[in-house]
């Protein structure tokens, strides 16, 4: 699990992936959690070199060629760090990492790679980024990704995974589509981040 942890997008998935590391814990799935000033390049790459690691799940800023970590830091790109990806499930929950990045994954040896082919919205309450676990503007939307990570630590296949979470994007956009309350303007985040989320194999 990568977690950085420096702006405001960060500071949401830091604790929102926070989740995924407790269903970890819970089942006793061995986890490499590194965060905030651990999210660093090279305690990533001597980590996938040292330990059988089966499922890799990054969080953080990206575009079509590269996912950044702490401060800005590249962590993985198609020229540093696609080979480390050979054998595993991948999901990366950053914008546009299923273009050009997510190929060169696969073309390495990757299991199977979750990722976004466009920008990963997020809304927010302004007023709950000091409690972000609370905030119902991002929930719907942060809950749904999640379920990508919270299957496959279940042990279900990443197409499966991918479904699994597709559906409970549906479930939110039905539910906000028929609401006359003003969350229904989560509708665009959400269809947004649902179309344009990918699964290779």
């Amino acid at each position: 699990m990568y977690r950085p942890r420096y702006d405001p997008a960060t500071h949401y998935l830091f604790y929102w992936s926070g989740f995924l590391v407790d269903e970890a814990k819970k089942r006793n799935v061995r986890t490499i959690d590194l965060s905030k000033e651990k999210a660093k390049k090279d305690k990533f790459h001597s980590y996938l070199l040292k330990q059988p690691v089966d499922i890799v799940i990054l969080n953080g800023h990206g575009n079509s060629e590269e996912v950044a970590g702490q401060n800005d830091e590249v962590l993985l790109s198609v020229s540093s760090g696609a080979k480390l990806m050979k054998g595993k499930n991948i999901f990366i929950r950053a914008c546009d990492a299923a273009t050009t990045l997510g190929q060169e994954i696969m073309k390495m040896g990757a299991t199977g790679f979750v990722g976004y082919t466009r920008p990963f919205w997020i809304a927010r309450d302004v007023d709950s980024f000091n409690r972000p676990l609370e905030d119902e503007t991002a929930g719907p939307i942060l809950r749904c990704s999640n379920q990508v990570g919270l299957s496959l630590i279940k042990g279900k296949p990443i197409a499966q995974a991918q479904e699994d979470s597709l559906a409970r994007y549906r479930e939110n956009i039905d539910k906000y589509s028929a609401s006359e309350t003003t969350s229904s303007f989560l509708l665009p985040f959400l269809l947004c981040n649902m179309t344009s989320q990918v699964c290779n194999q």
